[in-house]
């Protein structure tokens, strides 16, 4: 009796244990299996935040940790892909290997300074559980010089080490006479192009690039206030032609100096007149053929400069601007004149607007579609025989620093190189000062990326 009860509640307690263990392992069946990615950093750096990484080291190496072990044969080039953004971006070489939970990524060669790359890991990633990982894009930059739109940068002149070459393409970049070097923003020596005003140029070869549509042009200069006559008598030239391309039949930077006394006649100390070309789309088109300043719709219009009016060949900066607000005088005075300064002017070609910075500040502003104007212009443009009815057929596009033209072009007298080098030093209108970081991108340049630029550079 008590074996048969005995055996009763043994087989009763077996087949409660096998239902509890088939429920377990119902349950475990039903819980849906994971594989997530716990992190992603380089050298300690979270590459996963909520902005993107910056300050990356160059040689870094990658760990991408997930929430279970990896499927080692899912982990391969095309699962795993680092690209630095450029024009036509380019993919690294990578060495990666997969240790548990762990994938480490370790670039071939060590990352570009100063640039923006793209990781992804693809959904081609398993674990050894079987589930596939759901993907992930992302994008961190590098420690160094970063350059927004690097991706649209044609032409780049750094001088440094003395170097006279085109960074950025295939430019074909020459001196004449002797270049000489100096010290540049950042007390490195010889790393900065020094000109003497005595007609040494860097000379950049025509190419489309170089004045495109919309366009960003960058750079560093530094000069004397003292190399400028004000007025005078000093038997030193009143202005000097920073660079040009094809000057106002394309585009050109002359600086000058207005004044003895500025704090006793209400002149500006100095001026700078911005001079482009564009495609005129509105009437008499034929009748516009050389550049308008910077700040001005309407180039045949000409009214005095002190009277503060935007006109033709009116010296947009910094008069135009109210002395009450920076950057007016003496911002001019303290902060640019004999220190290394940076200037960015862009032209977007869609808005139709032009912009000066000077350090990172937006300076003057400039939209050329206005209500009521005889004159509208767009794109960016080189204009010749073919396009502005001057039956001129000298206009030489080549890029010059150091004067507003090149050599070879013939069009415009008050530039022409030879006759420059024949006048006496008071006339010779050459530039007088440092360049440095000289840069074109063949896109416009927004309030930030500008700020950025100037920024990481100085």
């Amino acid at each position: 009796m008590y074996k048969q009860k005995f055996l009763i509640n043994l087989l009763i307690l077996v087949l409660a244990g096998a239902i509890v263990t088939m429920s377990s392992c119902k349950k475990d069946e039903d819980e849906p299996q994971t594989f997530t990615m716990s992190s992603l950093t380089a050298d300690g750096i979270d590459l996963a935040g909520v902005t993107s990484a910056t300050d990356v080291p160059e040689d870094a190496t990658i760990l991408a940790v997930f929430s279970s072990a990896v499927d080692a044969s899912t982990v391969s080039a095309a699962s795993v892909v680092v690209n630095k953004v450029t024009k036509s971006t380019e993919a690294l070489d990578l060495d990666i290997t997969v240790e548990g939970t762990t994938i480490t990524i370790v670039p071939v060669n060590p990352l570009d300074g100063g640039s923006q790359f793209t990781i992804e890991l693809t959904s081609a990633i398993k674990g050894q559980n079987g589930v596939a990982f759901e993907g992930v894009n992302l994008s961190f930059r590098t420690s160094g010089i970063f350059v927004p739109q690097v991706e649209n940068q044609v032409l780049f002149l750094s001088f440094d080490d003395g170097a006279i070459e085109d960074e950025a393409g295939t430019h074909t970049v020459t001196t004449v006479e002797t270049l000489n070097f100096e010290t540049d923003r950042r007390g490195v020596a010889g790393s900065a192009a020094y000109f003497t005003g005595e007609g040494n140029l860097v000379e950049v070869a025509a190419s489309p690039d170089l004045i495109s549509p919309s366009i960003t042009i960058s750079f560093w200069m530094k000069t004397d206030l003292a190399d400028y006559d004000g007025q005078d008598g000093s038997g030193k030239p009143q202005a000097r032609r920073v660079f040009g391309l094809a000057a106002e039949r394309g585009y050109f930077l002359e600086m000058g100096r207005r004044s003895k006394d500025p704090a006793s006649d209400g002149f500006n100390e100095i001026f700078m007149k911005l001079g482009t070309n564009h495609k005129n789309i509105g009437n008499n088109s034929a009748s516009v053929p050389q550049a308008t300043a910077w700040s001005e719709l309407n180039s045949q219009i000409n009214v005095n400069y002190e009277s503060g009016v935007q006109s033709g060949w009116a010296y947009g900066l910094p008069q135009l601007l109210s002395t009450n607000d920076p950057p007016n005088r003496d911002y001019i005075r303290e902060n640019v004149m004999d220190k290394w300064t940076h200037f960015v002017m862009t032209h977007d070609a869609v808005s139709q607007t032009k912009t000066m910075y000077v350090n990172g500040i937006k300076w003057a502003s400039f939209q050329w579609i206005g209500s009521g104007s005889d004159w509208l212009f767009t794109d960016l443009m080189l204009k010749d025989i073919n396009n502005d009815g001057s039956n001129n057929p000298d206009v030489e596009g080549s890029l010059a620093l150091g004067n507003a033209c090149s050599v070879a072009n013939k069009a415009t007298g008050w530039c022409e190189y030879d006759s420059q080098m024949s006048n006496p030093p008071e006339q010779k209108q050459f530039f007088k000062g440092s360049l440095d970081q000289f840069r074109i991108f063949s896109v416009p340049f927004t309030d930030d990326e500008v700020m950025t630029l100037y920024n990481n550079e100085r």
